[in-house]
């Protein structure tokens, strides 16, 4: 997940060296097969980049009030997505949270699987999220 303008800009010539890779002539000695399965896992590695490259820019021309989660991944990116959705800096959203901004930065490098579940649940809180759902039983 793209969480700033360094990755998003990282990303995007990430991605246009993909592309240009794609284009680029290859060895004639090169068996096909190999040829084949290079150029499916370079297009593969290409949709990965544009797929988080539209969800930075998504979140970052967010309109709308909420944001849905229909996952725990949607759960645990949140914290991310609102800082994104809302224009907050890392500072900002720091002091939002009650978190030091160095550990903000950690947590949003591990999309907030390195916090306790103590401090998920306070970040979560101070950011107001009401989650519903049905768990089965039987």
């Amino acid at each position: 997940m793209i969480t700033s303008q360094k990755q998003y800009t990282a990303a995007k010539e990430k991605l246009e060296i993909l592309k240009n890779s794609h284009k680029a002539k290859l060895k004639t000695n090169v068996p096909d097969v190999l040829i084949k399965a290079a150029r499916a896992q370079t297009n593969e590695l290409a949709q990965e980049v544009e797929a988080s490259i539209k969800q930075y820019e998504m979140l970052k021309n967010w309109k709308k009030n909420t944001l849905r989660i229909d996952s725990i991944e949607d759960l645990m990116n949140a914290p991310i997505r609102y800082r994104l959705a809302t224009d907050m800096t890392i500072e900002e959203f720091a002091r939002k949270v009650d978190v030091h901004s160095r550990q903000i930065v950690r947590y949003e490098e591990e999309i907030y699987r390195n916090a306790t579940t103590e401090t998920l649940l306070k970040i979560l809180g101070k950011l107001e999220i009401n989650l519903s759902g049905d768990l089965k039983v039987g």
